[in-house]
């Protein structure tokens, strides 16, 4: 019995099938007073995701970026973002999913995980839209972070702010 039960487990890897990102983003927005929206976009998300027969809930895996491919329409604001986010030392954000929940809306889930960002590892929820789309699996979520939450200082000028909290859009399709 004990055997048998062994081999069951050992096959249970062989039900869960790696997604190959065909395509994905990461849009980030803030704002600062007397300044337009602030809208970095990183094209290059990068994945090593798995699902379980056809089941939405057992998605599991991670999403990176790489933090020097996020562009705005400023360079010279990325350069400055890059030094406060210490890309240089912190090179990639990583989001590692924990569980999927369905909820009641159609095609609605939220996704747990945890974000590794600038060094930092916190717990990270987003809401979801999970569906086919023209033979792809395409995942659409939103959530947001407050920079400070992991140690870095939105910068200043004079009485200027870069706003703290930074909204997240994400969107895979396999």
């Amino acid at each position: 019995m004990k055997k048998i039960f062994t081999m069951l487990l050992l096959t249970l890897p062989l039900f869960a099938i790696n997604l190959e990102l065909k395509s994905g983003y990461v849009a980030a927005h803030t704002e600062m007073i007397m300044d337009k929206t602030i809208d970095p976009i990183n094209n290059h998300l990068k994945a090593d995701i798995t699902i379980e027969n056809s089941d939405i809930t057992t998605i599991r895996g991670k999403f990176w970026v790489e933090m020097t491919l996020f562009t705005s329409d400023k360079s010279d604001r990325d350069k400055s973002m890059y030094k406060e986010i210490e890309a240089d030392k912190f090179a990639f954000a990583t989001y590692t999913i924990s569980n999927i929940v369905k909820t009641e809306q159609e095609d609605g889930y939220v996704i747990n995980g945890t974000l590794d960002f600038h060094g930092e590892k916190r717990e990270l929820s987003a809401e979801a839209k999970i569906r086919s789309v023209e033979g792809s699996l395409v995942i659409e979520a939103t959530s947001n972070i407050l920079m400070s939450d992991y140690e870095i200082e939105m910068p200043c000028l004079m009485f200027m702010c870069v706003r703290d909290q930074v909204d997240l859009f994400i969107k895979a399709a396999f």
